[in-house]
C-alpha cells in the first residue's frame, strides 16, 4: 500500500513539475528563436549587400555583418570586409556640408575605409595591416580644397585614424602608424594623437613629437603645421587655424582639455620648437605677389600673435624681434586698418574692459556699428545676423531687435524664428517651461518648434519622481510629442523632419512601448519619402540660421540622440519581432537592410549582457 501511495503521488507531481517548468523553458526557447532570427538576418544584409546599388550602404552592411558574425564564421566574414573594402573605391563623393566647409571635408571614402579599419584591426590585424600598408604604398594625393582642420592627405586621415583606434591597447603601433604619416606632413590629427599618447607613454609621445619637429623644420611648412605642434605643447585639446577669409577659428576636444600642457614638463622641447618656428616664419621678408601668398602671411602673423606670451616666457631672446616683426607685417596686411571690431580693444593698450559686462556691450556695440557700415546689402544682413547672435540667448528680445534690423524678408524671419528657437532651449534648461511653451508658440519654423517642444518632454521625463504632478507633467509632455507628430505633417519631407521624428520615438517608448510602436512606424513611413536617410546619424537636427555657420552650434538641443537606435533601444528588449516586422515595411532595401542590422545587432548586445 505505501509503495502504491508513493507511485500515485510521483504520478501526481510530475504534471505540477512540468506546468511550473513551462513558462521558464519556453522563455529560454523564445530567447533562441529570437537570436536565430537576428543572426538569419545579419547573415541574408551580409549576403545580399553586395548587390546593392548604393555602394556606401553596402560597404557598411558588409563591415557590421562581418563585425558580428566574425567568431561563427571568421573565413566568410573576412571575405565580407575585404568585398567592403573594395567596393570603397565605387563610391562617390558627396558635396562638402556648406556649414562646416571651413572647418572640415571629410572624404566619404575616408571614413568608409575607417569603418573597414576598424573592423579588422579588432578581428585580424594580419588583414588590418595588408589595408593599412595598401594606403601606404598610395600615392599621396594631397586633399583638394582642404578644410582648415583636415589632414594633409587621404592617406595620413586613414593612418591616423588606426593610430587612434590603436592607441588605447597597442601604443607602439599607434606610434608607428602616426610616424609613417608624417611623410605626407604634419595633420591636425596629430595634436590630439600625440596628447593621447602621452597619458599612456610620455617617452614614445616626445619621440613622436621629435619626429615631427624634424620633419616641419625639414621644408617649407605650412603655419597650420606649426600650429598643430604649439596645440599639443601649449593648449591640450584645442587646435587653432584661419579660414579664407583670415579669421581665426578653433576647434575643441572636451576630453583632452584637462590634461597638463606638455611644455611644463618639456621646457627644452618648448624652446627647440619656438626657435624652430621663428627661424621658419620670422627672419625673412614675405611675399605679397599672389592671393596664396597673402593667405599666408596672414596665417603666419595671426601665429605669430598668438603664440608672443609663449616666447616672452619660453624664449625670451625672440620676444623683442618677433614683435617688431608682426608690427611690420601687420602694417603690410592691413594698410588700411584692420576691419576687426575688436582690433581697437586689442590696440587700447591692451588693457581688457573693467568687467564681463563692458566687455559684452563692447562686443555688441562694435558689431553694430560694423553692421550699419557695411554698404553691400547682402552682407549687410549677414552682419546683423551676427550682432543678434551675439546677444545672450536669455535677451531675445534685444537679439530680436537686430534681427528686424535685415532688409531681406526671408532671412528675416529665419533670424527671427532661430531667435526664439535659442531662447526657448535656454529657457527649458532653466527649467521656466511655462516661459518656454509660450516662446515656441510664436517659433513660425515648424521642425525648431519640434525641437523645443522635444527637449520639454525630455525634462518631464528625467523626473524620478512618482507623484500625481509629476504624472500630470509627464501627460502634459505625452501631448507636446503629439503636437509634434500632428505639426511635422504640414513639413515637406526631409531628413531633419524624420530625425525630430525618431527622436519622438525615443522618448516616448521609454513611457509606452505600444505608443512607442506606433510612433516609430509614423517615422518609418517618413523615412520611406526620403531619396536616402542615415539611419546611424545620432546627431540633433541642424536648424540653424541660413547661411550662417555659427548659428548651428549656438542653440542647445536635447540630447537624446536623433538616430534609429536611439529610437529602438527602449523596445529592443520586450518587442524584438514587432521591430523587425516594422523595419520590413522601409521601401529601399538599402535602408531596410541597415535597419535590420541595427536591431539584431542592439539585441544581441543585449543577449551578452
Amino acid at each position: 500500500m505505501k509503495i502504491l501511495l508513493l507511485i500515485l503521488g510521483i504520478v501526481s507531481f510530475s504534471p505540477l513539475i512540468q506546468q511550473r517548468s513551462t513558462p521558464a523553458d519556453e522563455k529560454d526557447l523564445k530567447r533562441q528563436r529570437q537570436q536565430a532570427r537576428a543572426i538569419a538576418l545579419i547573415e541574408q544584409t551580409g549576403s545580399e549587400a553586395e548587390l546593392w546599388d548604393d555602394k556606401r550602404s553596402a560597404v557598411e552592411a558588409l563591415a557590421n555583418a562581418a563585425d558580428l558574425l566574425w567568431d561563427r564564421n571568421p573565413t566568410r566574414a573576412a571575405k565580407w570586409l575585404t568585398k567592403a573594402w573594395d567596393l570603397v573605391d565605387q563610391v562617390s563623393e558627396s558635396e562638402p556640408n556648406p556649414v562646416l566647409k571651413d572647418f572640415t571635408r571629410q572624404s566619404d571614402k575616408a571614413q568608409l575605409k575607417s569603418i573597414v579599419l576598424r573592423v579588422a584591426h579588432n578581428h585580424d590585424p594580419k588583414l588590418a595591416d595588408k589595408f593599412v600598408q595598401q594606403i601606404a604604398e598610395e600615392q599621396p594625393e594631397q586633399k583638394k580644397d582642404r578644410g582648415a582642420f583636415d589632414d594633409r592627405t587621404a592617406r595620413s586621415e586613414q593612418l591616423l585614424w588606426l593610430a587612434q583606434q590603436a592607441l588605447e591597447t597597442n601604443p607602439q603601433l599607434a606610434f608607428n602608424l602616426a610616424q609613417r604619416s608624417l611623410t605626407d606632413g604634419i595633420s591636425f590629427t596629430l595634436q590630439n594623437l600625440m596628447t593621447g599618447m602621452r597619458k599612456k607613454d610620455v617617452a614614445l609621445s616626445n619621440q613622436l613629437f621629435d619626429l615631427a619637429l624634424a620633419r616641419f623644420s625639414s621644408g617649407a611648412p605650412d603655419p597650420s603645421e606649426a600650429e598643430v605642434l604649439a596645440g599639443y605643447l601649449f593648449q591640450p585639446g584645442m587646435s587653432f587655424s584661419s579660414n579664407a577669409a583670415g579669421t581665426v577659428i578653433m576647434t575643441m576636444n572636451p576630453t583632452l582639455r584637462s590634461e597638463p600642457a606638455a611644455f611644463k614638463s618639456e621646457p627644452e622641447r618648448a624652446h627647440r620648437f619656438l626657435l624652430t618656428a621663428y627661424q621658419t616664419f620670422f627672419t625673412r621678408p614675405l611675399p605679397f605677389e599672389t592671393s596664396e601668398d597673402k593667405q599666408r602671411a596672414q596665417k603666419i602673423w595671426v601665429f605669430g600673435n598668438r603664440n608672443l606670451r609663449r616666447y616672452e616666457t619660453v624664449a625670451p631672446e625672440f620676444s623683442v624681434p618677433l614683435k617688431a616683426y608682426l608690427t611690420q607685417l601687420e602694417s603690410k596686411l592691413f594698410p588700411e586698418g584692420r576691419e576687426d571690431p575688436f582690433a581697437n580693444n586689442r590696440k587700447a593698450g591692451g588693457e581688457p574692459p573693467k568687467s564681463d559686462k563692458e566687455l559684452y556691450e563692447s562686443r555688441i556695440a562694435a558689431l553694430e556699428e560694423r553692421a550699419e557700415k557695411t554698404a553691400d546689402p547682402a552682407a549687410r544682413n549677414l552682419a546683423w545676423v551676427e550682432v543678434a547672435l551675439a546677444v545672450d540667448a536669455e535677451d531675445y528680445q534685444r537679439a530680436r531687435s537686430f534681427a528686424e534690423k535685415i532688409s531681406d524678408e526671408t532671412l528675416k524671419a529665419d533670424a527671427i524664428s532661430y531667435v526664439l528657437y535659442r531662447s526657448a532651449l535656454d529657457q527649458v534648461k532653466k527649467k521656466e517651461v511655462e516661459k518656454a511653451i509660450q516662446l515656441a508658440s510664436q517659433i513660425a519654423n515648424l521642425p525648431r518648434r519640434a525641437i523645443v517642444k522635444i527637449a520639454i518632454a525630455q525634462d518631464a521625463f528625467s523626473s524620478s519622481t512618482n507623484t500625481e504632478d509629476a504624472k500630470l507633467e509627464q501627460q502634459k509632455a505625452l501631448d507636446l510629442l503629439t503636437e509634434v507628430e500632428r505639426e511635422l505633417r504640414k513639413e515637406e519631407p526631409s531628413g531633419n523632419v524624420a530625425k525630430i521624428l525618431l527622436g519622438r520615438v525615443a522618448l516616448v517608448a521609454t513611457v509606452d512601448r505600444n505608443q512607442g510602436l506606433v510612433t516609430l512606424e509614423q517615422s518609418l513611413q517618413a523615412i520611406n519619402k526620403l531619396d536616402h536617410f542615415d539611419l546611424k546619424n545620432s546627431a540633433a537636427p541642424r536648424l540653424g540660421i541660413k547661411g550662417s555657420w555659427r548659428s548651428e552650434s549656438l542653440a542647445d538641443t536635447p540630447r537624446i540622440g536623433f538616430g534609429f537606435r536611439s529610437a529602438i533601444e527602449p523596445l529592443i528588449a520586450t518587442e524584438f519581432e514587432n521591430l523587425v516586422n516594422l523595419t520590413d515595411t522601409l521601401k529601399s532595401r538599402e535602408v531596410r537592410g541597415l535597419a535590420q542590422i541595427e536591431i539584431a545587432r542592439l539585441f544581441l548586445e543585449k543577449e551578452r549582457k
